[in-house]
């Protein structure tokens, strides 16, 4: 089973025989060769050999394989084994594999269906499934990719499903310039303190508090952006409410007057005026006023290290380390080991302006570099066991050194100092295992403040602002950077940051480098005033306050900082813990501890073993034994637990054992004062009282067992207690907070409102539906419901709200549906759409208010007016703009132009190539022709002419419409817009009259030749015309060898192989030839080339004539040994007589050996050669073509006719044909005669014996065999047989006649008719249809024709217009019938009278308008009202003249007079009333 019978093709490969020819020339003695009898000649021969190549063929077989889906197991028949097609690649599914028997299927995850291929799956849209997990709206991207998309008023949350109500100030901050607050769904903008809002309602605008009664400052006022800033006159400073200004106490000295007469410093009248002096160290300036200091360090003083100028004078200074000699000018070391060592433990070495701590040996020197520690005294560990310690990494070097005092020349000293027996003994440390520094007691773990060790660990690699050898120094004053190596560039006293170089400028000063101010103990604008501070104090830059430095006080600056206050102004307070404290520095607040105390603030006694200031001194009492902190005398020995001067103290707290010396390690708790065994406070336990106690134990050694806390609450591990949790009260916590409280023990109060619910453990409100907040005293927004506001309102943003309890949307007045997503319906309008509109026209109705939105051309409330004449647009509002007289559309303002006019306001004329209405049609004049604007009519450019301009001048005109004759000759022709003549090739001049010059060609002459060796060119094509002997395209090459003369068609007849000149054809013999064919040998005598050498043999002996050897070689004789031995004889000097048997035999003339002549063969050379061979032995192969037969002696070939040449290789030059081409054709022109018998083929469109006729009319192709097909006058070319069409004829037979709108040669030019007219298919004159006329049927009838050539007249009554076409009239309004002699009957009026008339009870109205005529007595649209009041008659139209309270009759006006008045209008009493009366019109009624 499952076993499948498949063709299967195979490409078998088999051997197959070839046999193949090797051919080669080898060389052989010919008999007959000439004079000679033998000659050395070739043969060629040819071998035959098999080979074999592979071939391969394609078979078809038919094999037995298993099914598809099946496979064979081993030892059995049969493919029973499904094959798994899942294991490989999946089958090709793009998603999941099932395997089938015998097959399988591919299956797609969910979301995905199946493609048609059965293998790909595609996603079924993302947006359907869920709506995407959109929150809103889901837009579908691809086909597996999706967006979610929020209403108008939301933005997506950061998950990108979820919509949150946008906030207005979100976006761009609202558009506002500082704040921006969200009002009932809108921004508002508001701006900072010191602005206010502009007109935009948006950008903030500078509130100006200097303005009149706002500021309110005591002298001046400075606007500021934001604000505002008082400012007070000179010798006032601002105070501390910055409005009010109070005056600077300063003390004029030495006043001179008022202003101090005009100077800076001192002032002394003089009858001449004030006469201005400066004081010691200033001078006076070029305006004899001001005073100046004078740099007095620019003088060289007598400093030796630093010089600060001062105003009047100067300071010497020192750096650090040294300090001011007695002569204030000279710097001596100060020696900082001679008070207290400098804080160093054990030995102190002064240095040049420095010191440097060293220990004893056996100790280390400290990370301070000051104390010292033991290298090998153990530290008492708290077990009582001697710890380990590691030696440092150091070899000690001991060596005998000399003291050296000076660096040069201490040889004398050494020797010297050898004899007083003054050697030391020196130890030099050589550090190991990365340890450096004097005593390799440093590594790298040593680098301070950020400091990295050094690649030969020789120190440590510092950061800017630090140095010394483990980076734990700051950098000197006026240096900074890395290794402190930049000096400061901070003037006027600023210090620099030590790590950047970043100046901090004293009060009064400022600027990058501090130079902005004045310099120490100067003032004012030029830094002339001398400031009068004590201490060379600094002064306010303007006013001359003095600004005391840190630590000093007073109005000059003149009082120290009092006790425990320091700093700017001493206005700090000084921490240090005064009983331990001897001193607070006035400027830092650094303290100065007594002796026995140490810390930051004095704060803690000394260490034990260590006593005095600082602590920096250690003990040297007996190990066990204590020192006195201050002095260091040594106390007796206390028993564990006690200590002090009488052992009366027990140990403070945190230590134990001998001498207090143990510290406790019971995490905060006390130790037992002898043992050092922790005492746990209750709730404790372990060594150290670090861990609590386990769970379900309290009290002291956690002894207690904890009663059950319900609801999660703990036992507290100290009381028992249970602690509960937040939410929960009682003694083991059974107990829920009661309503209204919450948190830790109940004890707080619930804030929630309208009946929020508190949770009872972190009071969180859960706030009843409607309500939200903290408190959930806030209702919902617009955009939420529910509990907790926490549902969002799913109805349109800004078209409907929702209630806050419920959800359920409140739409606004024009929305409707669920979510209010809809717009009112067209046609309705307001709350719940239930309005109906009215506009008209098409005109938009507001869904919300109502409002008609007319659209343009027309206006009114309900747009049922058009726009007056003159006006267009929305509203009507826009006036027209036309010229010309040209009126506009009511809607777009559009300019209605004329025939010829267009442009926005008509003022243009139509552009190039389109006239008529708007300009609307297509000129169809060509070739750069113009066009009347208004009926077309082309105005056709030089050398065009015809209706459309598409003819071309013909051949010999040109010009405006093809006026003017053409003058060039020679062929020339001529441009039909200028008349230029283009000359053709070999022609030149102004009408071609001139051949071209030697050395130019081609057309105009304008090409150079380019011919050599003085070869000609043709003047038309410019081909070289070569002189003889040369050939090529320039005439650069000579003739081929062998060929000379001109077009080097002659042959060279040189003999003996020779070359001939190229030109002459003169032969260029060979050595021992000579003649004019080198046909002769060397004269007798002479040899060689030219002949020209003469033989040197002795006389009678021959001379060969090529070598002028003395004896000719065997076979060869004559005076030169030119010749061959004569025929008959051979060998040397042709002694020998031949022996052959006959006359067809020859012998070869060196050795004599007989072979057969040329021409003959066989074994007696009786047979001549046969066809096709020649030469001796007829061996030689015929080299004719073409059929031509070789002489067998000589090879010569013997031409038939039609051929000729040495090979019979040529045919017959044109034009010839026979026996060596000797006749002359007769054929005509374009046939070709036979090379042979001369006959002629004639070509397409010829016939006759020598082709001289032409085919008969209706006949074409060769031999005219063929018959045209031409039809309507076509003509038929001779050769091809193709149509030429008459005019109106077109198609490849002539069948088709013009199509509508073309007309002329093969219906190529396009018809001018307009309005529908034809035109002529033969000379485009346009038929007009009726109504129209004119050459291009351009113009309608007059008013009052119609019809074919507008030859009918109307008939039209009324003065109606008849159709200029069909001649109906157009009645006018209120006219009908065909002639318009009717007018519209009762009941009907307008255009047609085909409107009828609203008109009540069988009232007429008029047959124009419509409008309804109403009989007396009666009025109103439709008759529906009578006459009131005063008036009557037809439509009330006249006033009633009744007096006296009369009534009126409202049809007929009569008076109806009442109370004994009479008369027509009831004027007169008494009198009888007259009922013929006939009422008057008033003048109301005449002016209707």
């Amino acid at each position: 089973p499952h076993v499948c019978a498949e063709q299967e093709l195979t490409l078998v490969g088999r051997r197959q025989p070839c046999v193949q020819a090797f051919s080669r020339v080898v060389p052989v003695w010919e008999p007959g060769c000439g004079q000679q009898v033998w000659c050395l000649g070739h043969q060629r021969r040819t071998i035959y050999y098999t080979g074999f190549r592979q071939v391969y063929a394609v078979e078809a077989r038919t094999v037995l394989r298993c099914c598809s889906g099946w496979s064979r197991l081993p030892g059995r028949e049969g493919c029973l084994s499904d094959v798994d097609e899942c294991l490989a690649h999946n089958g090709g599914c793009q998603h999941r594999c099932v395997n089938t028997p015998g097959s399988y299927f591919c299956a797609c995850k969910p979301g995905f269906r199946l493609h048609s291929d059965g293998r790909t799956c595609l996603a079924v849209n993302s947006c359907a499934l869920g709506n995407g997990g959109c929150q809103h709206q889901c837009l579908q991207l691809t086909t597996t990719r999706h967006r979610c998309q929020c209403h108008p008023g939301f933005q997506l949350q950061e998950d990108g499903r979820r919509c949150v109500r946008r906030s207005p100030c979100a976006e761009g901050n609202g558009g506002c310039m500082h704040t921006c607050q969200e009002l009932q769904g809108l921004a508002q903008c508001g701006c900072h303190a010191g602005f206010q809002l502009a007109a935009d309602r948006k950008a903030c605008e500078d509130v100006d508090e200097c303005a009149p009664g706002l500021a309110r400052c005591a002298h001046g006022c400075l606007n500021t952006q934001g604000s505002f800033k008082c400012v007070c006159r000179a010798g006032y400073e601002l105070g501390a409410d910055g409005r009010q200004c109070y005056r600077i106490e300063m003390e004029i000295v030495n006043s001179c007057e008022v202003g101090n007469g005009g100077c800076s410093h001192g002032c002394r009248h003089s009858s001449g005026g004030p006469l201005c002096t400066c004081p010691r160290g200033y001078e006076l300036d070029q305006d004899q006023r001001t005073c100046v200091d004078v740099d007095d360090c620019a003088d060289a003083p007598c400093c030796q290290q630093v010089c600060t100028n001062t105003p009047g004078g100067y300071e010497c200074g020192c750096y650090a380390g040294y300090r001011l000699s007695a002569d204030g000018c000279g710097c001596e070391d100060v020696d900082e080991c001679a008070s207290g060592r400098s804080g160093c433990e054990h030995r102190c070495t002064n240095l040049a302006g420095s010191f440097q701590c060293s220990c004893e040996a056996g100790y280390r020197l400290d990370e301070d570099r000051r104390g010292c520690t033991s290298l090998e005294e153990p530290a008492v560990d708290l077990d009582g066991q001697l710890p380990f310690e590691r030696p440092l990494p150091h070899i000690a070097v001991l060596r005998d050194e000399l003291p050296r005092l000076f660096q040069e020349d201490s040889g004398a000293e050494e020797e010297e100092a050898e004899l007083r027996g003054e050697l030391t003994l020196a130890e030099k440390y050589v550090c190991l295992d990365n340890s450096f520094g004097p005593d390799c007691s440093l590594t790298c773990d040593d680098c301070r403040n950020g400091g990295t060790c050094l690649p030969g660990l020789d120190g440590c690699h510092c950061p800017k602002g630090w140095t010394g050898l483990i980076c734990n120094e700051t950098c000197p004053p006026d240096f900074f950077g890395k290794n402190c190596s930049s000096p400061c560039s901070c003037q006027n006293g600023g210090t620099c940051d030590p790590v950047t170089g970043a100046c901090r400028c004293p009060p009064g000063v400022s600027g990058a480098h501090c130079e902005d101010g004045c310099p120490k103990g100067f003032y004012g604008k030029h830094c002339r005033k001398k400031c009068h501070c004590a201490n060379r104090g600094r002064c306010h830059r303007l006013y001359g306050a003095c600004l005391c430095d840190p630590g000093l006080y007073g109005r000059f600056c003149h009082l120290a900082c009092p006790p425990w206050a320091f700093g700017p102004g001493c206005s700090e307070e000084c921490r240090c813990e005064q009983p331990h404290t001897q001193s607070c520095d006035r400027r830092d607040g650094s303290c100065l501890c007594k002796a026995g105390f140490r810390g930051e603030r004095c704060q803690a006694e000394c260490e034990p073993g260590f006593f005095g200031p600082g602590c920096r001194q250690a003990c040297t009492c007996p190990p066990g034994v204590a020192c006195d902190p201050a002095s260091g005398e040594c106390w007796q020995q206390c028993p564990p637990g006690y200590h002090g001067q009488d052992c009366g103290q027990e140990c403070p707290a945190g230590t134990f054992g001998v001498n207090c010396s143990g510290s406790c390690s019971c995490g905060g708790a006390p130790c037992h004062r002898v043992t050092g065994q922790c005492l746990c406070p209750p709730g404790k336990t372990g060594e150290d009282c670090g861990e609590d106690c386990p769970e379900g134990h309290w009290g002291l050694g956690c002894q207690e067992i904890c009663r059950p806390c319900e609801h999660g609450g703990r036992c507290e591990p100290e009381t028992g207690a249970c602690l509960c949790l937040p939410g929960f009260i009682g003694s083991r916590c059974q107990d829920a907070c009661p309503a209204g409280w919450f948190g830790p023990g109940c004890q707080m109060r619930c804030s929630c409102a309208n009946d929020g619910h508190c949770h009872p453990a972190t009071g969180r409100c859960s706030c009843a539906p409607g309500w939200t907040g903290l408190s959930c005293q806030r209702a919902c927004d617009s955009g939420h419901w529910g509990p907790d506001c926490s549902h969002p309102c799913n109805c349109s943003a800004g078209r409907g709200s929702c209630d806050a309890a419920s959800g359920r949307c409140l739409c606004e007045a024009g929305y409707m549906g669920p979510q209010c997503e809809q717009e009112c319906p067209q046609g309705y309008f307001g709350p719940s759409c239930g309005q109906r509109c009215r506009c008209e026209h098409g005109a938009a109705c507001d869904h919300i208010s109502g409002a008609c939105t007319c659209p343009p051309g027309w206006r009114g409330t309900f747009c049922e007016r058009t726009c007056p004449a003159g006006f267009f647009g929305v509203d009507c509002h826009s006036a027209c703009d036309c010229s010309a007289g040209a009126t506009c559309d009511t809607v777009t303002g559009s300019c209605v132009c004329p025939a010829g006019r267009q442009g926005p306001r008509c003022a243009q004329t139509c552009p190039a190539l389109t006239y008529g209405l708007n300009c609307s049609q297509a000129c169809t004049c060509s070739n750069g022709a113009s066009c009347d604007p208004v009926h077309g009519q082309c105005h056709c450019a030089p050398g065009w002419m015809g209706p459309a301009c598409l003819q071309a001048c013909p051949a010999g005109q040109y010009g405006q419409d093809c006026q003017h004759s053409c003058l060039c000759r020679n062929g020339g022709s001529c441009d039909p817009v200028t008349g230029r003549c283009t000359c053709p090739e070999g022609w030149t001049g102004l009408a071609c009259e001139d051949e071209c010059r030697p050395g130019h060609y081609g057309a105009g002459c304008l090409l150079s030749c380019r011919c050599l060796h003085g070869g000609l060119c043709d003047r038309h094509t410019g081909h070289c015309l070569c002189p003889a002997g040369w050939t090529g395209d320039m005439c650069q090459s000579p003739c081929a060898p062998g060929t000379f003369g001109p077009r080097c068609e002659e042959h060279c007849a040189c003999r003996q192989g020779a070359t001939c000149h190229h030109v002459t054809g003169a032969c260029l013999c060979p050595p021992g030839w000579r003649g004019s064919q080198c046909e002769e040998a060397c004269q007798r005598g002479w040899f060689g080339d030219a002949c020209a050498q003469r033989c040197r043999c002795p006389p009678g002996n021959p001379c060969h004539h090529v070598t002028g050897e003395c004896r000719c070689p065997s076979g060869l004789t004559g005076p030169g040994c030119e010749q061959a031995c004569p025929p008959g004889t051979f060998g040397e000097s042709c002694g020998q007589l031949c022996r052959c048997p006959g006359h067809n035999w020859v012998c070869h003339p060196a050795t004599g050996a007989c072979t057969c002549a040329a021409g003959y063969h066989g074994p007696s050379c009786q047979q001549r050669c046969p066809s096709g061979r020649y030469g001796p032995g007829c061996e030689q192969l015929c080299g004719c073509l073409n059929g031509g037969s070789c002489d067998g002696v000589t090879g010569a070939c013997h031409c038939p006719a039609g051929f000729l040449g040495a090979d019979c290789s040529l045919s017959c030059p044109q034009g010839r044909f026979g026996p060596d081409c000797a006749h002359v054709c007769r054929c005509g022109q374009g046939a070709t005669c036979d090379s042979v018998t001369g006959t002629c083929a004639c070509p397409p469109g010829r016939t006759g014996v020598h082709c001289e006729h032409g085919c008969a009319p209706g006949w074409f192709g060769s031999g005219c065999e063929r018959q045209c097909t031409c039809r309507n006058g076509g003509l038929c070319h001779a050769a091809t047989g193709s149509c030429s069409c008459g005019l109106g004829w077109m198609g490849p037979h002539c069948e088709q006649a013009c199509p509508q709108g073309h007309y002329g040669a093969a219906c190529r030019l396009a018809c001018s008719c307009h309005n529908n007219g034809t035109c002529e298919p033969t000379t485009g004159t346009c038929r007009c249809g009726p109504g129209f006329y004119g050459p291009a049927c351009e113009h309608s009838c007059p008013p009052g024709f119609h019809g074919m050539g507008c030859k009918q007249a109307c008939e039209c009554q009324q003065g109606a217009p008849c159709d200029p076409v069909s001649g109906q009239c157009l009645c006018p309004t209120g006219f009908q019938g065909q002639l318009c002699e009717e007018g519209c009957e009762p009941g009907s009026f307008g255009e047609g009278c085909r409107q009828r008339c609203d008109c009540g009870d069988g009232v007429p109205c008029d047959p124009i308008s419509g409008l309804c005529l109403c009989p007396p007595g009666r009025s109103g649209a439709t008759c529906e009202l009578t006459c009131r009041g005063s008036h009557f008659g037809p439509g009330c139209a006249l006033r009633c003249d009744c007096e006296g309270g009369a009534d009126c009759d409202p049809v007929s006006g009569q008076c109806h007079c009442v109370d004994g008045y009479m008369g027509p209008t009831c004027r007169a009493g008494t009198q009888p009333a007259s009922s013929t009366t006939v009422p008057r019109l008033s003048s109301r009624a005449a002016k209707h």
